[in-house]
């Protein structure tokens, strides 16, 4: 088993390693023998770790997900040249800065990536999931719209959200002058600042960006990345809406069903349920290659 040798201080804040138990282990390796991939898990338990009486944190994309999967891809380039991947996901999301840089990094170490979401890959989980190649997804499996959230006031609040009520609030001057519109409307109006709002329309086209050159290097053409970013970013009515498994496809993204890789479908929820239940503030970053792909 391959030891992990960070530098102490990026060590403790990941949690990476090879899977290291037995049973799973060998029967992981069985479907990495099978396919002549890396399997790669990234999971983010569900149960938050409690720091406080009252506070508690939970796993998002973040600072420890950027180091924690760099110091996988260093291992596993150190062990195999293959590039092909077999990766599941299961992740709520987080920072959109880490989510891009991990996905990117990712895309650039395998040319074949087939990524597996048992559960929830949402927000930065969503654009983790757009790496593959083929995503696989079942009855129960839960994409999410990639629309940035944005600063509003005090709060955040998605940036769609924000363009479409300066929007609606414009159209209320169409037919009625400043000087002649109710109170209600001016006050309205007040509410929103220029710069907010230019944020907000930024966020959007970054995140389109940021999508279109992952879908294209998992194979899109340069249309398909277009409309599918677009589609994906200001296409949906909240930020919480569910894209299931048809509704993907309506999108344009390769998906194909579970019962394509039913065997390796069931084997990956294993390994999912071994950590989901688990209390952490980090995703568990675990990975298989079987002695066939070591290099010699």
């Amino acid at each position: 088993m391959l030891r992990m040798e960070t530098v102490d201080s990026i060590n403790k804040i990941i949690d990476v390693n090879e899977e290291d138990d037995p049973e799973l282990s060998e029967k992981l390796t069985q479907i990495s023998k099978k396919h002549n991939a890396v399997l790669l898990a990234c999971i983010a338990p569900y149960v938050g770790l409690k720091i406080s009486p009252t506070k508690t944190v939970n796993a998002q994309m973040g600072l420890s997900e950027e180091f924690a999967v760099e110091t996988a891809i260093n291992h596993i380039q150190t062990k195999t040249d293959v590039q092909k991947l077999m990766l599941l996901v299961s992740s709520p999301g987080g920072l959109v800065q880490s989510s891009y840089k991990v996905a990117r990094a990712l895309r650039k170490t395998f040319k074949e990536i087939i990524v597996f979401v048992p559960h929830i890959a949402a927000s930065g989980g969503t654009l983790l999931a757009l790496t593959g190649n083929k995503i696989v997804m079942g009855m129960m499996s839960q994409l999410s719209p990639l629309d940035p959230q944005a600063q509003s006031g005090e709060g955040v609040v998605s940036a769609n959200s924000v363009v479409d009520a300066h929007q609606f609030v414009t159209m209320l001057f169409d037919e009625v002058s400043l000087e002649d519109a109710p109170y209600s409307y001016k006050a309205l109006a007040d509410k929103f600042d220029g710069v907010d709002i230019r944020d907000a329309l930024a966020s959007l086209s970054l995140m389109e960006e940021y999508i279109c050159e992952i879908l294209e290097e998992s194979g899109y053409s340069k249309a398909e990345c277009k409309r599918i970013s677009k589609s994906i970013v200001r296409g949906f009515k909240t930020h919480d809406e569910v894209i299931t498994v048809d509704k993907a496809k309506k999108l344009g993204l390769k998906v194909v069903t579970h019962n394509d890789f039913l065997e390796e479908w069931n084997l990956f929820r294993d390994w999912l349920g071994k950590y989901m239940l688990q209390s952490a503030d980090k995703h568990v970053i675990r990975f298989v290659i079987s002695e066939n792909l070591v290099r010699t």
